[in-house]
């Protein structure tokens, strides 16, 4: 049994769901295993394989995740604080209604994501690939930035882009309403123009 794992099974015979100060390397937690309100303080988890696991509405504070897959795992209603994730694998992860707060996020793979409604606070992406993923009714309030990400086909229904600063981000087939509200105010480059052509109902003539 690795160190996470004994810490959990500690934690549990306490009946006292806090772990703080793991430092944690290449370890794997079963897919059945639930952290559900759990507090992780000071966590350091270097390529460890948390896919599947159960960590709704559990907490983590100044955690640094490097290289794990946190694949499919589900962090419904989570809140992060003062955390960095880096070479992470979040392939179909939910974090709906979750909370991110001072949290940065480079290079990690986000493909089909479920972030909806979820706060995001002074949070930087930077380099991730989020294509497809859920974004509906997504808060982008004060200091978040997304610097370099693929957005190609997100859905960001009801996501109010105002003011963010999308100018180095892939923003190809995005997906947003009917009323197109969403864009209002967003920060594009004169090449990302072309991409909002289709979204506006309208067709560029060419010219022999």
């Amino acid at each position: 049994m690795g160190l996470f794992s004994k810490a959990i099974e500690q934690a549990q015979t306490a009946d006292d769901p806090y772990l703080d100060g793991l430092v944690v390397q290449g370890e794997t937690l079963d897919a059945s295993q639930s952290l559900q309100f759990y507090e992780i303080h000071n966590g350091e988890f270097d390529h460890c394989v948390l896919s599947g696991v159960d960590f709704r509405k559990a907490s983590f504070y100044d955690c640094t995740f490097v290289g794990c897959d946190l694949s499919n795992a589900r962090l419904d209603e989570a809140f992060c604080a003062r955390s960095r994730f880096v070479g992470c694998k979040l392939e179909g992860v939910r974090l709906t209604q979750a909370i991110l707060r001072s949290v940065r996020m480079r290079e990690c793979v986000c493909r089909y994501a479920n972030m909806g409604e979820a706060t995001f606070e002074n949070v930087t992406l930077q380099g991730c690939d989020m294509r497809e993923a859920f974004l509906s009714e997504v808060k982008f309030r004060r200091g978040t930035r997304l610097d370099g990400c693929d957005l190609t086909r997100a859905d960001l229904f009801r996501t109010s882009l105002k003011g963010l600063d999308l100018s180095t981000c892939h923003i190809a087939g995005i997906s947003v309403s009917d009323t197109r509200a969403e864009l209002n105010g967003a920060i594009i480059s004169a090449d990302q123009a072309v991409d909002m052509v289709g979204l506006l109902g309208l067709r560029v003539k060419e010219y022999e």
